[in-house]
């Protein structure tokens, strides 16, 4: 069914005006904020490859970061060790350095800016509810993707919170399927579908402008683009238009961070790089050992 021409974000922000005003439970006071005390040269890039916990300040106050660091080994092949460390196979090194600096000044010049911006001009209780919309326009492809991977509770869950949240929770501003009804988000990814497959993530590769991923993620990422459930709400530009928001939003949460770590990273390449491939190897082995926990039952 198709929308008028912005007729749904006109709604979305009409309600969103109101919400503007709403004091905000979970925001720090002026006096919390200034008792966490970030540590002199933090050098958080380092701290957190050692996989110690570090405060990163802000423009919304101090977030606590505390990474769980998994061995860094090479997608299947034997990996090569460097002075005692793991040393990623990285064949597309070249591009892929040459892509992230490309992302890097996009992001200084265009995207932090623009994200400065909306989180000026934005309050945060009001950007909290876009990002839950967008969340719940998601639940049908999350659905899908947990169908196919054989995860029917999840699927069920994606449906349940899409009905809840979309009709109570008013087009997904607000969450009373979990906070109500205790339905946790069960995001699921083309990606996480073809894991589950055993398709293997592939060589790293760094994507214009979204930034760090590999194979199998830039092909989840390119068909999701194609089968979006915003696609089947609007029609171009409007389309394109929501997908920037959304990706604006999104960034608008991690510029803050993106910039301290970038500044303090020796090579912010191998630093991002290795981030990406730890979380990627945790993700699995939190995957693995669930699945042999349900087994075990």
């Amino acid at each position: 069914m198709q929308v008028s021409k912005s007729s749904a974000l006109a709604l979305c922000f009409l309600i969103l005006g109101g919400c503007a005003s709403a004091p905000q439970n979970t925001a720090k006071s002026t006096a919390e904020v200034n008792s966490v005390q970030a540590p002199k040269e933090p050098e958080l890039a380092s701290e957190l490859a050692r996989g110690e916990k570090v405060t990163v300040q802000t423009s919304q106050g101090p977030i606590e970061i505390e990474p769980t660091v998994v061995a860094i080994g090479d997608g299947g092949q034997p990996g090569t060790e460097q002075g005692g460390e793991p040393v990623y196979n990285d064949p597309w090194e070249g591009f892929n350095r040459a892509m992230f600096s490309f992302n890097n000044v996009s992001y200084r010049y265009v995207l932090i800016p623009l994200s400065d911006g909306y989180k000026f001009v934005v309050p945060g209780v009001v950007r909290d509810k876009i990002g839950n919309a967008f969340d719940n326009l998601r639940e049908p492809l999350n659905l899908v993707n947990n169908t196919v991977s054989g995860e029917f509770s999840h699927a069920g869950s994606n449906l349940g919170r899409f009905l809840i949240n979309s009709t109570i929770g008013l087009l997904g501003l607000f969450d009373p399927a979990e906070a109500w009804f205790d339905i946790a988000p069960q995001k699921q990814t083309i990606a996480n579908t073809l894991q589950d497959y055993d398709i293997t993530s592939g060589p790293y590769l760094v994507i214009p402008i979204l930034g760090p991923s590999d194979t199998r993620g830039a092909f989840s990422t390119l068909t999701e683009g194609f089968v979006h459930p915003v696609n089947y709400i609007a029609d171009p530009p409007e389309r394109y238009q929501l997908r920037m928001f959304d990706g604006l939003d999104d960034f608008s949460e991690q510029s803050d961070i993106y910039q301290q770590l970038y500044d303090q990273a020796d090579d912010p390449y191998i630093y991002f790089r290795n981030q990406y491939i730890q979380g990627q190897r945790r993700d699995e082995l939190f995957e693995l050992s669930d699945s042999e926990q349900q087994n075990n039952e």
